[in-house]
């Protein structure tokens, strides 16, 4: 019998320790994300019980219960039942979760990154996926690319490009606490074409004589959440030192007018320097040598999902590459990563003895493909489980990213690799990009089927390792 979603989130909440004990909770496109008021009192074996979690993986403070495509009715049905604990309440209001976290300052760090992003990637599929019906258009029905309905497709798909920053900033604002409004001023100040006009035939610039540094703002996105950071921070000093009587007017006043030069003068500067710096390490990489590149990054992206770093690079890097360039042929060469997934799995069902070992790999591979390669599925619930078809798909996926990366192939929208998605891989590489994929899941299929997996591990919960 298929458990619903409400009686899943009843099951979540139980397991986390009641209502009161959950202090946010949001969801990307596999997995709720929940942090938790003390968690202590969270059983861990309990959440991996509920039916429809395939593992949990825990992030810094963030507990990640992968779930696959039902996670925004669960998500929602747990913000309705702790009746405002995790819905209502934006993450980060009290200011307390940074204070409480725990962790290693790096998976801390990945852990908020993850979180702002989050929220942003429907935007991002339905961009991709309209970018992918202009291609169709021109490519496959001979449509003229002056066509105006063909043009407006691609506005429609760009503008989220055009204005991502802003995107990424809201997202910001809402993890951190920071006032909305105020902070959509103060990343529209940096994206204003206006502030880049000043710098037109060499001017100099300056804010109360201090000189202000040339900065391209449309591509960044580290500007936007460092100035929300420090927005929500001083909005906070300043409420609980403002009277309340003046609140309404002078935590806003002050704070646009302390943040917004501050984010001219260091904060962007700063940030967009960060996320260039973070750029320049895969794309020197890249340019040192595609097959280099691609064989790194093709053999461990199905790691980086695990704790959930790949959104953070999606959005860093390939979001940028493609605002600026038109395509992304770095991060991309995961791609063929993704159908070695899908190969181990079906090599599983083809090598298990046991019944239901073959039906449960056969069922959840089809279903990462037709589900257009969200391979959470085949990885948590066969791969990772019997252990060794994972290690055969990270051999797989650095194969396949080497000839990819060799191809030199490229993506113009930052979605998964897929029997839907193709449209948005085709042109120069493509050819590469099919190659590596048939060469990195043969190889994977083979290792799996040949070298075979130990099937008594059929009853161990799934994903252990992975949150451990």
């Amino acid at each position: 019998m298929t458990t619903s979603p409400s009686n899943q989130a009843a099951a979540i909440i139980d397991a986390a320790g009641g209502p009161e004990n959950i202090r946010a909770a949001t969801n990307c496109m596999t997995r709720v994300r929940i942090r938790f008021v003390d968690e202590s009192k969270v059983d861990v074996d309990a959440l991996k019980q509920v039916p429809g979690v395939m593992t949990v993986v825990k992030v810094g403070d963030q507990y990640q219960l992968v779930m696959g495509g039902v996670v925004d009715k669960v998500r929602a049905d747990i913000a309705a039942l702790t009746a405002g604990s995790a819905g209502d309440r934006q993450p980060g209001d009290d200011g307390s979760s940074d204070r409480r976290a725990q962790g290693n300052p790096f998976s801390r760090l990945i852990g908020v990154f993850a979180e702002i992003v989050s929220p942003v990637i429907p935007a991002l599929l339905a961009s991709a996926f309209v970018k992918i019906i202009a291609v169709v258009c021109t490519e496959i029905f001979g449509v003229s690319e002056s066509n105006s309905t063909v043009t407006i497709l691609h506005l429609i798909a760009d503008s989220l490009y055009y204005f991502f920053p802003a995107i990424v900033g809201w997202s910001a604002a809402r993890k951190f606490g920071a006032d909305i409004a105020i902070g959509l001023m103060i990343i529209g100040l940096l994206m204003n074409p206006g502030l880049a006009a000043l710098f037109i035939d060499g001017g100099a610039p300056s804010f109360l004589g201090i000189e202000l540094t040339e900065v391209d703002y449309w591509g960044s996105v580290l500007p936007a959440i460092l100035s929300m950071w420090v927005l929500a921070h001083l909005e906070r000093f300043l409420r609980s030192v403002v009277p309340a009587v003046a609140r309404s007017i002078v935590v806003p006043f002050v704070s646009l007018l302390v943040v917004a030069p501050l984010a001219l003068l260091v904060l962007g500067p700063l940030g967009a320097w960060g996320g260039r710096a973070l750029v320049d390490v895969f794309q020197g990489l890249y340019d040192f040598s595609p097959i280099l590149a691609g064989a790194l990054i093709g053999g461990t992206w199905q790691v980086l999902i695990i704790f959930g770093m790949h959104i953070v690079l999606l959005a860093i890097v390939t979001v940028p590459n493609i605002a600026t360039f038109g395509r992304d042929q770095v991060i991309m060469t995961h791609a063929a990563s993704l159908f070695c997934q899908i190969a181990a799995g079906l090599a599983v069902a083809a090598r298990a003895k046991d019944p239901e070992i073959k039906r449960t790999a056969f069922t959840l591979s089809i279903t990462s493909l037709l589900a257009g390669n969200v391979i959470e599925p085949v990885m948590y619930g066969v791969n990772i489980k019997y252990r060794r078809p994972f290690y055969f798909v990270l051999v797989g996926g650095a194969i396949g990213g080497a000839i990819t990366g060799a191809a030199v192939a490229g993506t113009t929208a930052p979605v998964a690799f897929s029997l839907y998605s193709i449209p948005a891989y085709m042109g120069a590489g493509f050819g590469g990009l099919v190659v590596g994929t048939i060469v990195g899941s043969a190889v994977t299929f083979a290792l799996t089927y040949f070298v075979g997996f130990d099937e008594s591990l059929k009853d161990s919960p799934s994903g252990d390792r992975a949150a451990a």
